[in-house]
């Protein structure tokens, strides 16, 4: 039996199917029923249901473009740039087509049915203005019912990821004025203290780059999709940052791909890199390292991640498996049954390896 939760969240193809099918099916018989009603009292109902049923099931497909124009058009296009009047506009005029088209069907179509099953076929009694409001409103009543669905599956997300990333902030910790800050930016403050006296020269450097962290933590932290592109020109400065200073670190780097016009949701991969680095610092080795390989393939991006461990240990540096948890509850909330996470313990290194389909993310 299928589960509510991927039902209403799942980005599988069989539960998105499923739940738009329960959805136009529900309209359809809530219109059928309204008219199946209006017409009982002069019909049987086993002239007045399938004919109402028909009547409305044929008219479904002008329905369905036009809240799928708003829902999938409209509100990410207009509504969430604040373009309000273009909008507003828009929907006027695809409200025009919509009620054209119902018109043609109500006088090539609909007189067919009708009198298919003897039923009484009145023509248009009443002015065009009077049917553009009664259409609008039912067409604006559908759209903003699926637009409600949408905004509110978005809300709960949204909702519940800021409850983990409450909990997720590792990378938080009080500071001296009771406030909160990420942990990695206080460590790379305390590293420019430290360097400002062994190798003042690098200074200017690492402070552009936590500029550019501190922004990043502050405002696109906040978007629900950013930039693929910026994501990973982020995580390169982040990377050079950590190697400022650890020259006991080997780090190699490589990434493949085409990342133009690809988004991903914030604050996933940065923290799986900055975990490692947190991870291999605190360990006694001769040899450190860390290999990332990051590669962008027809909206699939895969992300690989392997540091070095002693060979004597078989978990996670301080039993820290807290962080990893819940960056995979963050996975399953925004890109739910289109990703993997997978931990690899070998003998001398520790592995994650993510993957994940931009295209099929809940925003």
């Amino acid at each position: 039996m299928m589960s509510i939760y991927p039902l209403v969240f799942s980005n599988n193809s069989k539960y998105r199917i499923s739940r738009h099918i329960i959805f136009w099916m529900a309209l359809i018989g809530y219109y059928t029923t309204f008219m199946t009603l209006s017409w009982i009292d002069k019909y049987p109902f086993s002239v007045s249901f399938p004919a109402s049923f028909f009547e409305e099931a044929l008219a479904m497909p002008l329905d369905i473009l036009f809240c799928y124009s708003v829902v999938y058009f409209l509100i990410p296009r207009f509504l969430f740039k604040g373009r309000y009047i273009l909008m507003v506009l828009l929907w006027v005029v695809f409200s025009l087509i919509c009620i054209g088209c119902y018109r043609l069907y109500s006088d090539d179509v609909v007189p067919i049915i009708r009198s298919a099953y003897h039923l009484p076929y009145s023509v248009h009694s009443r002015s065009f203005l009077w049917t553009f409001f009664f259409i609008f409103t039912e067409l604006t009543m559908e759209a903003s019912l699926a637009a409600a669905i949408k905004l509110g599956k978005m809300w709960y997300i949204k909702q519940q990821e800021l409850n983990i990333l409450k909990s997720e902030k590792q990378k938080i910790e009080p500071a001296e004025n009771g406030k909160i800050q990420p942990v990695f930016l206080v460590n790379a403050l305390d590293k420019i203290e430290r360097l400002a006296i062994q190798k003042p020269s690098v200074i200017p450097e690492m402070t552009k780059k936590i500029k550019n962290l501190l922004l990043y933590v502050i405002y696109d932290n906040n978007q629900p999709q950013v930039s693929l592109e910026k994501e990973l020109r982020l995580l390169e400065e982040f990377v050079e940052l950590e190697k400022t200073g650890n020259d006991d670190i080997s780090v190699n780097m490589k990434m493949i791909g085409n990342t133009d016009g690809e988004h991903i949701a914030p604050f996933i991969i940065l923290p799986l890199i900055e975990n490692s680095f947190r991870q291999l610092s605190s360990l006694n080795l001769k040899n450190k390292f860390i290999n990332l390989e990051s590669r962008v393939a027809e909206g699939v991006f895969s992300l690989k991640i392997a540091w070095s461990k002693p060979t004597d240990t078989s978990t996670l540096t301080n039993n820290d498996s807290t962080f990893l948890q819940n960056i995979g509850k963050r996975l399953n909330l925004l890109y739910p049954q289109s990703h993997e996470l997978k931990i690899q313990i070998k003998t001398d290194q520790f592995a994650i390896n993510l993957r994940m389909d931009l295209h099929k993310a809940i925003n």
